[in-house]
């Protein structure tokens, strides 16, 4: 595996999924970056499809301002970095309550569980593979702007509004 990059900036991780083909190349990015295979159920991101409709979206932590999974956590094991604004987990500190999942607003997907322990995306270190993959641009990785900023949550509340519905499959 690659040595895993420190992020030294705040960045952004845009998701539009109005131009995402849900070719998956982001989920078999992720999971060769992560666990070292070819495996779905190891990527830190889950394709969901709009019934009826061809869409796929993109489920990703969205690193939020004020995370609702940080103060749903018993143990502490969920921080923000205050200087990049990621949101990790301590999975020595994690009991696997899955309090901070349910506690999400982009849904239990969002925070995965491998070995009974919560995971989240960590933007791979400040190189996201799945950014880099992405053929469409459906994930974008750049600097901390306040037009991105507002760019990242209108694309962000969509997704929510769409996730929340029941057309999702």
């Amino acid at each position: 595996m690659d040595q895993i990059p420190v992020i030294k900036q705040k960045m952004l991780m845009l998701i539009d999924f109005d131009i995402c083909s849900g070719c998956q190349s982001c989920v078999i990015a992720c999971s060769m970056a992560k666990a070292g295979v070819f495996s779905p159920s190891k990527s830190l991101i889950t394709l969901r499809k709009l019934e009826g409709r061809c869409l796929s979206i993109p489920i990703i932590c969205e690193h939020c301002r004020n995370p609702p999974c940080l103060h749903a956590c018993p143990t502490g094991a969920v921080t923000k970095n205050p200087e990049t604004g990621v949101v990790s987990i301590n999975e020595d500190a994690c009991t696997g309550c899955r309090l901070c999942s349910s506690a999400c607003p982009f849904g239990p997907d969002t925070i995965k569980f491998h070995d009974d322990k919560a995971v989240l995306c960590d933007l791979c270190g400040g190189d996201p593979h799945c950014s880099r993959i992405c053929q469409q641009k459906a994930i974008a990785y750049m600097p901390f702007t306040t037009s991105g900023w507002s760019k990242k949550w209108e694309l962000a509340d969509k997704r929510k509004g769409v996730l929340q519905s029941k057309e999702v499959i």
